[in-house]
């Protein structure tokens, strides 16, 4: 697979993999992460269906070349999953490189045990907590110095926050190259192990939810560890369609990714507006929540409820705990 570097003007944004990018995924980790072949083909079908299970989760960060939506290059990923205590000791106590790679070759083979399924993942989110392990990241800058290289690790940074926060976790455990590694270990990571190899240093790191570890207020490690329990507590369904909304896409775009119609779409908002209004009514305080309304207000009460969310990104985590009092909310 060929990975091209291009000149211009760039924007960066960050989405979730979709089980049709586990070919892509795998492909450029190997390219520039393991630099070397480890069967991504071999590996894409299974990761594809971790992906669609939700017991895998993917990051792509693209940067964005040209003006309206010009050529587009994927230029960082990374892989995570909520997993046993037996995974995180195995990465921690692995004593040698590349240790993410081979739980993830494990997964792939068919091993059970290592990652969670999402009954359990919302069993531990409501009871003792989760953890998180990132199995791979890698970007496609050679000089860690190059502006632009910052600013993708920047967006990657803050992409992982947004994607881990309002879980309640655990522990963190994760394996990186460096320089990603030492911004992460600045933001409250422990350093366990530190592997020299040509060409890059992979450095494992962990994290307790009450390890004693100096941390800044709004440092990514605390950002990831702070946790508040959902008021609206959203079904599995109106999760996935709000999930793709908060990443901006349209009506159309999501009856067509979740395979749904463009009427099931809309219901599905409706159900939603309905169990806000039910269940916090603060959340749109002075908005009307039926839908009689104009399609102007319509996107009003879209654009609102998205920014709550996130600014609460519980609301959108899976969770399997004892129901909070109606009315209740974060205000």
């Amino acid at each position: 697979m060929a990975f091209e570097r291009m000149q211009g003007p760039v924007a960066i944004r960050g989405r979730m993999a979709r089980p049709e990018d586990a070919l892509a995924l795998l492909g450029f980790l190997e390219c520039f992460l393991w630099r070397r072949d480890v069967g991504a083909t071999l590996w894409a079908e299974p990761v594809a269906r971790h992906l669609r299970a939700g017991s895998l989760r993917g990051g792509m960060i693209e940067e964005i070349h040209g003006q309206d939506n010009g050529s587009i290059l994927l230029s960082a990923v990374g892989f995570s999953a909520f997993v046993t205590d037996r995974a995180v000791a195995a990465l921690m106590e692995a004593g040698r490189p590349e240790g993410a790679l081979d739980m993830l070759g494990r997964v792939c083979s068919g091993e059970d045990g290592l990652l969670l399924k999402e009954a359990e993942i919302a069993a531990a989110n409501g009871g003792e907590g989760l953890n998180l392990m990132v199995l791979g990241f890698a970007h496609r800058y050679e000089n860690p110095d190059d502006p632009n290289c910052r600013a993708l690790l920047a967006r990657a940074i803050a992409h992982f926050v947004e994607a881990h926060s309002g879980f309640n976790l655990r522990q963190i455990v994760r394996e990186d190259p460096e320089p990603v590694a030492s911004v992460l270990i600045s933001s409250g990571m422990r350093e366990v192990a530190r592997y020299p190899l040509p060409g890059v240093e992979f450095v494992v790191t962990h994290r307790r939810r009450d390890d004693d570890l100096p941390l800044f207020p709004d440092s990514i490690t605390a950002q990831l560890m702070a946790h508040s329990p959902p008021i609206i507590r959203f079904s599995a369904a109106q999760r996935a369609l709000l999930e793709l909304a908060c990443d901006a896409m349209t009506d159309d775009d999501i009856a067509e990714t979740l395979g749904l119609s463009i009427n099931t779409v809309k219901r599905t908002w409706k159900l939603i507006y309905d169990r806000v209004a039910d269940r916090a009514p603060q959340v749109m305080m002075g908005r009307a929540l039926g839908h009689g309304s104009s399609p102007g207000r319509g996107t009003e009460k879209r654009r609102h409820l998205i920014s709550y969310l996130k600014q609460h990104p519980q609301e959108l985590r899976p969770i399997a705990d004892r129901a909070v009092p109606r009315g209740t909310g974060p205000f």
